[in-house]
């Protein structure tokens, strides 16, 4: 299950948050991980926010995967209000087709 959300920021920079739920071996739990990817005014396609050529690449590749998670929400610029919402909208829907 995958939600997603397009939020565009003051400096016209658009970021996707992609919340997506992991359903747990003995379906007793949803794991949600959250992704983001961005995409700057003269861009056509979202890309994520550390590329190669971003010079916190290779730490991010030696980081866990949820600091690096972590790290690439930090360089996105997009707020922590903005990711909170849209868990909470994935979880609303979550809730929805759970109860169908």
């Amino acid at each position: 299950m995958t939600h997603e959300k397009i939020f565009v920021l003051e400096t016209g920079r658009a970021v996707k948050v992609k919340v997506e739920g992991v359903l747990a071996e003995d379906l007793s739990k949803v794991s949600i991980q959250v992704d983001v990817l961005i995409r700057d005014p003269k861009e056509e396609a979202f890309r994520p926010p550390i590329g190669l050529t971003h010079p916190k690449y290779w730490k991010l590749k030696n980081l866990e995967p949820e600091k690096a998670s972590a790290l690439q929400i930090q360089y996105s610029g997009v707020h922590r209000k903005q990711i909170r919402k849209t868990v909470r909208e994935f979880d609303k829907l979550h809730a929805l087709e759970v109860q169908d």
